[in-house]
């Protein structure tokens, strides 16, 4: 019986012996990763600062190009603002005999503008004319077709009422539109 015991010694022995060693490889295992993910954290961390350390680095190299550019602009400017208060002051001197003894030749922005405003009242009151019941029976003359589209439009007219009113196509009605409101955004 004894033998039995020692036999059954032996034999947990070598179990607790076996389960020692796999804990003990299991430990080893985790202590690895664990050194892994410390060595990795330590990685990223010098990154990030290296790469911090670089934006920084860009940022105040940016901000003296700004600086110094901006300082070279101002001290520009204020040449450019001299010498052309300069060419002015010489130019409108050289300048004030010869304007009195020229008559004007070329019409004066106001004339310009005073024609312009006087044309658009005119095709106003063409257009207010026409919008009685007789309106839908007189044709529109061709070369004023978009200009007459656009007004009509601001009446608040669909493009279907446009197209039928001036006896045109829907899709010339919107293309006129497209291209009216392009030529007034340029």
């Amino acid at each position: 019986m004894a033998t039995l015991f020692i036999l059954i010694s032996f034999v947990l022995n070598a179990v607790s012996l076996f389960a020692i060693i796999l804990l003990f490889t299991r430990q080893n295992r985790l202590y690895a990763v664990k050194r892994q993910q410390e060595k990795l954290v330590e990685d990223m961390e010098e990154m990030m600062a290296a790469y911090l350390l670089e934006m920084k680095e860009e940022n105040e190299q940016f901000i003296r190009e700004f600086s110094a550019a901006g300082q070279m602009n101002s001290t520009y400017v204020r040449e450019k603002m001299k010498t052309a208060q300069d060419e002015d002051a010489s130019l409108s001197a050289a300048r004030q005999p010869e304007e009195i003894q020229m008559p004007i030749s070329a019409p004066s922005m106001q004339r310009i503008h005073a024609a312009k405003v006087y044309q658009s009242a005119v095709s106003k009151s063409v257009i207010k004319e026409m919008e009685g019941p007789e309106a839908a029976d007189v044709p529109f003359a061709e070369e004023d077709q978009p200009d007459h589209i656009f007004i009509l439009q601001k009446q608040g007219l669909t493009v279907d009422e446009i197209a039928e009113k001036l006896k045109k196509g829907k899709t010339e009605v919107e293309l006129a539109l497209k291209f009216a409101s392009a030529g007034k955004n340029s």
